[in-house]
């Protein structure tokens, strides 16, 4: 990524010389977000739900398939962690190079609320994309860890191109830097396609509670709900056919003669045009709950093969809207720190939930971890990988009961103990060796 040039800056003068030159930027920014490397695809239906096990990837999909049994070292499934390790970076070298032109043009063409709303947005999706690189290539629940990610807070100069990675805190404490300049200063909430202060205050949520800081995550959490900036919708359907409805913290759609570019992948991504289908273990478990009907769809016509598909961004106004926060996800957060801190009611916090949906109460609870995990996966599937990340909270025997193929590999292993002892080190993806040779 360090031979990626941000695309204006050829002109950079010239575009930075007015206010519309850097939202123009900024909505660059947004744009790309869309991309299939990023949340278009890779991020929300595409990577991390085959490493989740939502999709029964058949062996001839050698690339899938072998992301799905974790297998990093196999060439196609590097060259396209690759391709989002390029991606991400290349956006985070974009934000940068907005806010280097804002302190720079700050008096000159920028004024103080403009300088501040535009370091606001530009910090908070660089705080976001740092955030989602070290979900995916660092150890992000160890903050004692040193594989943290490598930090860039300015465009790469001869004197600092070849960068080491920063420890987890370190790269905690920088992205929660960002967020809190963006709490302060970003837009108030106007629509969920930009970030504004309400989603920088959920993604410190997020962020919190990532770091295993389950006391400061419930805090920010139950202060977020106490706000009533948000509402839970109902029915559950509605959060995803009506895209302006209360639920909506950040998300991302394919409207614009831009963003339109990256639809025909996104469509592609729902089970591979439902040529794949759901896993055995996902259909379990969404079983005869009331939410399968928003969640999975029949494949019909031209476009979708005979196996189910993923309803819940499919809409009919075809702008395949991307959820990266919303509501819910607040909730979740919410009743899962109550649950491993012992302060409040978990079941009542999941059941305000499933209120808020129209949906019924859950009764006969025996274990309040699993019943969270089972909703995570029921509420939030297909958005922004929290199968995944819940997945590997549980810990490395849930990850078994969901994957199949691997405990299957385990058992005719010639140590299983040890195959079993390593899985963990499976939740994290190796930093391509294009970066590390470079």
């Amino acid at each position: 990524w360090l031979d990626i040039q941000p695309s204006d800056r050829i002109a950079e003068d010239r575009v930075f010389s007015q206010v519309s030159g850097f939202w123009g930027a900024l909505n660059g920014v947004y744009t790309e977000l869309l991309s299939s490397n990023l949340y278009g695809g890779f991020l929300t239906v595409q990577g991390v739900e085959v490493m989740a096990q939502r999709y029964n990837v058949s062996q001839n999909q050698e690339t899938f398939y072998n992301l799905s049994q974790y297998a990093f070292t196999q060439e196609q499934v590097k060259l396209r962690l690759e391709s989002y390790w390029n991606e991400a970076y290349k956006q985070i070298l974009e934000c940068n190079n907005i806010l280097e032109n804002a302190e720079v043009r700050h008096g000159e063409v920028l004024n103080d609320k403009q300088y501040n709303l535009i370091r606001a947005e530009a910090l908070a999706l660089r705080g976001f994309l740092h955030f989602d690189l070290l979900r995916m290539f660092g150890e992000y629940d160890k903050l004692d860890s040193k594989y943290g990610m490598i930090i860039r807070e300015t465009p790469p100069t001869s004197d600092d191109v070849y960068k080491a990675r920063s420890t987890v805190q370190q790269t905690y404490d920088f992205i929660l830097k960002d967020i809190e300049y963006a709490i302060s200063n970003a837009p108030d909430f106007t629509s969920s396609d930009f970030a504004s202060k309400m989603a920088a205050k959920a993604l410190k949520v997020k962020v919190l509670f990532y770091m295993g800081k389950y006391s400061e995550a419930l805090e920010a959490a139950n202060t977020f709900i106490g706000d009533g900036e948000r509402a839970l919708v109902a029915p559950y359907s509605a959060v995803f056919t009506d895209f302006s409805n209360q639920e909506l913290i950040y998300t991302r759609g394919f409207a614009g003669t831009d963003e339109v570019k990256y639809q025909a992948t996104r469509v592609q991504a729902y089970y591979n045009e439902g040529k794949w289908g759901p896993t055995e273990s996902f259909m379990e478990l969404v079983g005869d709950d009331p939410r399968k009907t928003v969640i999975l769809k029949n494949g019909v016509g031209d476009v979708f093969g005979p196996q189910q598909t993923i309803r819940k961004a499919s809409n009919a106004e075809g702008t395949m809207p991307t959820y990266l926060m919303r509501y819910s996800e607040i909730y979740m957060m919410k009743a899962e720190c109550e649950a491993r801190t012992g302060k409040g009611d978990p079941l009542a916090t999941l059941n305000a939930l499933r209120s808020g949906h129209g949906l019924p109460a859950i009764t006969g609870v025996t274990d309040i971890l699993q019943t969270i995990y089972q909703e995570w996966i029921l509420e939030m599937g297909f958005e922004n990988g929290h199968e995944w990340y819940a997945t590997w909270r549980m810990g490395v025997d849930q990850l078994l009961e969901t994957n199949r193929a691997v405990a299957e590999k385990m058992a005719t292993a010639a140590d299983p103990e040890l195959y079993k002892a390593n899985l963990p080190y499976k939740r994290i993806y190796p930093i391509p060796s294009s970066e590390i040779n470079a």
